[in-house]
């Protein structure tokens, strides 16, 4: 009897525990989360999840269970992790190599635990919030950032392009590419007045400071995921697309003849010429042709992996042209397909087609107007991101982290979905 009684209490004591494992759990991955577009704040970033783990694994003992939740994803993802696991023995340079999969799991880690502890519908939204939030003062201090490049405004630092909080300018514009669709989808469906204008504002705010970047590969995300949201909802958008492609016409056709201006009597060039793309050009065939060396493993997975081996290997730069063993690949494709061998590549496009397949799919069948919205926020999110990536390899740390952040919000709403199609916890936006 003695042992029967101390057994309940045990039991009782572990359920009375749950609840407040997961909110403790769920208070510090809002932080971690928004912590992730802030340089300064890296370290959260690097000791949060290393708490996270400690807590997951508690949580996982009182609950006498796992945090994996199934998701349309996860073959593509199993075969994508599991192809760039094996190749990590045929690395050029192992240690390296192990550090990077180490993010990659913990990415993936981050992106279960999402799903895991923020499942109903008013968590994901209070965590989107969080996410706009975040991007408006991130868009903020990037436009003041430019108007102090341009004189308007005193300069806080010497800069000669705009990064706001975040680790540089690539890293800004991916992040804006990744959020601005998010916004726009709840300017479309959100119901409330005050939470619809600030959606609007929040969007107008990255537009704008998207556009500040004069990043082409930026303005091209853009404009490919207006295309798509427009395939979605024409009638609604008819206005704003004009609008937006309006300003983009505009700068552009202000800024490309005035490409080089002068601050502090310094001259600074600020993209938008050919010379970029062309450089690009010859990156992507020299690593065409490394490609063909080693198809199946790669040389070792990790976007530095490029300049650790070729670097040092020697080059006949021509006049005028840029040096191409010192920049990396430029191509999240090219990259992984170099680094890890072209079935990772192949998985990975099949990933994230199966992601934004998923997505799209979810925004066409729901009839939740706050279903709809993460969807078409999320599947277009992806789309875009993928653009961006074709140019540069930024699916890389923190703003990984922030990718598969996104990617769980949006699948949520398939994982906890049960088998008629509608969702377990669907409230009205």
């Amino acid at each position: 009897m003695r042992y029967e009684g101390s057994t309940t209490l045990h039991v009782a004591g572990a359920v009375a525990a749950a609840p407040i494992v997961d909110r403790v759990l769920r208070g510090l991955l809002y932080i971690y989360i928004i912590a992730l577009p802030f340089d300064r704040l890296l370290f959260l970033e690097r000791n949060g999840f290393l708490l996270l783990l400690g807590l997951l694994g508690i949580w996982c003992a009182v609950n006498r269970t796992h945090f994996f939740v199934r998701t349309p994803i996860d073959l593509p993802l199993i075969a994508f992790v599991g192809w760039v696991g094996l190749s990590i023995p045929f690395s050029t340079f192992p240690s390296y190599s192990v550090k990077e999969f180490g993010k990659l799991l913990q990415q993936v880690v981050v992106f279960y635990m999402v799903l895991r502890f923020f499942h109903a519908d008013l968590q994901r939204r209070r965590l989107l919030w969080a996410l706009v939030g975040t991007s408006v003062i991130v868009s903020l201090y990037g436009i003041e950032q430019f108007l102090g490049i341009v004189g308007i405004l005193p300069a806080t630092k010497p800069l000669t392009a705009i990064e706001s909080f975040t680790p540089g300018e690539v890293w800004l514009t991916t992040y804006l590419v990744m959020i601005i669709p998010i916004g726009f989808a709840f300017t479309l469906f959100e119901q409330r007045r005050a939470e619809k204008a600030v959606y609007v504002g929040a969007t107008a705010l990255n537009l704008l400071c998207l556009l500040l970047t004069f990043s082409r590969a930026g303005l091209l995300s853009l404009l490919s995921e207006i295309g798509i949201i427009v395939s979605f909802v024409r009638r609604k958008l008819l206005v704003v697309v004009s609008l937006v492609i309006i300003a983009v016409v505009v700068l552009l056709l202000w800024f490309i003849p005035n490409n080089v201006h002068t601050v502090d009597g310094t001259a600074l060039s600020r993209g938008l010429g050919s010379s970029s793309l062309l450089h690009r050009l010859e990156i992507w065939e020299f690593t065409g042709k490394k490609i063909l060396h080693h198809p199946l493993l790669g040389v070792g997975y990790g976007k530095d992996n490029f300049q650790l081996i070729y670097r040092e290997s020697g080059e006949d730069v021509q006049p005028r042209h840029a040096p191409v063993l010192d920049a990396g690949t430029h191509n999240i494709v090219l990259d992984l397909a170099l680094g890890a061998g072209i079935p990772a590549a192949l998985f990975f496009v099949w990933l994230v087609w199966r992601i934004a397949a998923v997505a799209l799919q979810q925004c066409q069948k729901s009839d939740s107007p706050l279903h709809r919205a993460i969807s078409l926020g999320v599947g277009v999110s992806v789309i875009g991101m993928v653009v961006r990536l074709l140019f540069d390899q930024m699916l890389i740390g923190t703003l990984a982290i922030q990718f598969w952040v996104i990617v769980a919000i949006g699948l949520g709403i398939s994982a906890m979905t049960d088998t008629t199609g509608k969702s377990v916890n669907e409230q009205k936006i």
